[in-house]
């Protein structure tokens, strides 16, 4: 009996502790944040993603009142920070920098240590990339009906750089050379800085890149077509490169979201502020302007867009990755 009551006693006091520190734990999400935040890039620095890290961090810097410190983790396709994320401690301090293709095909082609869908817990995306692709100056087809003659002519002498294998630009490779019935030659680099010296060189014919805007208006390479969300033109820069869509390519018009996740655990109104802080730096005067320098415009989606759209992503990315038999190593 005195055994009995003695834990009746324990757990007497436990309960009255969990309703006791229930508070406390509201108070500290009340107030949260009460230090800096971590971003985690994973990428190297100097890149597209890690400009659109940057940006996303100094607003929610000014949003929030507390420092948001970018953490560049790069390698594995971006599998390395996203790892570092997933296993964080879902306590609101730790955040991943992701996009649909990190989020829903590296897993698909290399063996990481996590589940995207399980480990990660979207937040909210603020933009979205339109990519271009470009060619050498003196390459010959001008438009993607004289590409796909080219291509088709000469199977693989048409060569595409990519950002390495599994990136983004390696699935728009690929993607484009199904399309198009003719195989390329698909070259990848260590990112996307050395694919853009070996175009500039002419050493490779053309590559999708999010950051070639600036050397397409000084004239150093030529583009193609644009892609990006909707089959308008991107008229404000470039009116007269005509859409993927137009040129009747429609399913190179995808818009790749980029925003926030984090560790599945971290607290529901911590992920609400958070979200709604993302939106305001989204939808500022001023933001188009600063993500138009590294080639990518405002996109808000909130958490429950991102929940319902990744996993249909995730999906779609299987159906490639089986179709083309893609592998990252």
């Amino acid at each position: 009996m005195r055994q009995m009551n003695r834990i009746a006693r324990i757990g007497g006091v436990a309960l009255a502790l969990s309703f006791a520190l229930a508070p406390l734990a509201a108070l500290s999400q009340d107030k949260w944040p009460t230090r800096p935040l971590k971003l985690v890039v994973p990428y190297a620095a100097g890149g597209p993603s890690d400009a659109a890290g940057r940006f996303i961090a100094d607003g929610l810097t000014r949003e929030l009142g507390q420092s948001v410190v970018v953490d560049n983790r790069p390698g594995g396709g971006a599998s390395i920070g996203a790892a570092a994320v997933a296993k964080a401690a879902p306590d609101g301090y730790t955040f991943l920098l992701g996009h649909a293709a990190s989020v829903s095909l590296t897993p698909q082609i290399r063996k990481v240590d996590y589940d995207p869908l399980k480990d990660l817990t979207p937040v909210a995306a603020f933009a979205s990339n339109f990519t271009l692709l470009v060619t050498r100056k003196d390459f010959g087809p001008k438009n993607m009906a004289e590409l796909k003659a080219l291509a088709a002519s000469k199977p693989k002498a048409v060569s595409c750089g990519t950002a390495g294998a599994g990136s983004g630009s390696h699935i728009a490779c690929e993607t484009l050379a199904d399309l198009m019935g003719a195989p390329l030659l698909v070259v990848h680099y260590k990112g996307s800085a050395e694919a853009v010296t070996d175009i500039l060189a002419g050493r490779i014919d053309m590559m999708f890149d999010p950051s070639s805007l600036q050397h397409v208006k000084s004239g150093r390479l030529n583009v193609l077509a644009a892609r990006g969300e909707g089959t308008g033109r991107f008229t404000s820069e470039l009116p007269n490169v005509p859409s993927f869509a137009e040129q009747g390519y429609p399913t190179m018009t995808d818009g790749l979201w980029i925003g926030l996740m984090a560790p599945t655990g971290t607290p529901e109104p911590i992920l609400r502020r958070l979200a709604t802080a993302i939106e305001k730096v989204t939808k500022a005067p001023d933001t188009a302007e600063k993500l138009l320098r590294f080639s990518q415009a405002p996109g808000y989606i909130d958490t429950a867009g991102l929940k319902s759209r990744i996993p249909d992503e995730f999906k779609q990315y299987t159906a490639l990755v089986k179709k083309l038999n893609l592998r990252a190593d």
